[in-house]
């Protein structure tokens, strides 16, 4: 599509491995309705992949139900993900990058997903916002402009 998209993509889902399912497949199949690169279809499944799951494990000390919203949006050129999610706060801009140079035996588990989303997006923010935390993730999409 050649223009700005004229919705965007929001979903709200259950802290379930299902609703981590239902938010990729949906996410996808709106990419794809918005004819974005693989760069971006990359960065919004690794965000949603890690960042959903991230809050799933360690977001909340019950297992009671919980509510994850998503959102996904083209503007000026810029496609934009915002997760938001009332678990623990957790700012995944403050995770120290792995050491790289330990092999993968010595290395810890943990940490190069969030290490390869702020590599691959072009901008990437946290907030604490009323209780929950928001995550924005930016890619300028090739080809796009306002």
């Amino acid at each position: 599509m050649a223009g700005e998209s004229a919705e965007a993509f929001e979903l709200t889902i259950l802290n379930t491995v299902e609703g981590l399912q239902e938010a990729s497949a949906g996410a996808e199949a709106w990419l794809e309705q918005q004819g974005c690169d693989a760069e971006c279809g990359m960065l919004v499944s690794l965000g949603i992949e890690e960042l959903v799951t991230n809050c799933i494990k360690y977001g909340y000390d019950d297992a009671g139900q919980h509510f994850i919203g998503l959102r996904i949006e083209i503007v000026a050129g810029m496609l934009t993900l915002e997760i938001r999610d009332d678990g623990h706060a957790f700012d995944p801009l403050q995770v120290p990058p792995p050491d790289l140079t330990l092999s993968l035996e010595e290395r810890p588990i943990g940490g190069l997903g969030l290490h390869l989303l702020r590599e691959m997006a072009d901008a990437m923010s946290y907030e604490r916002r009323n209780g929950h935390n928001v995550v924005t993730l930016g890619k300028a999409i090739a080809g796009r402009t306002g």
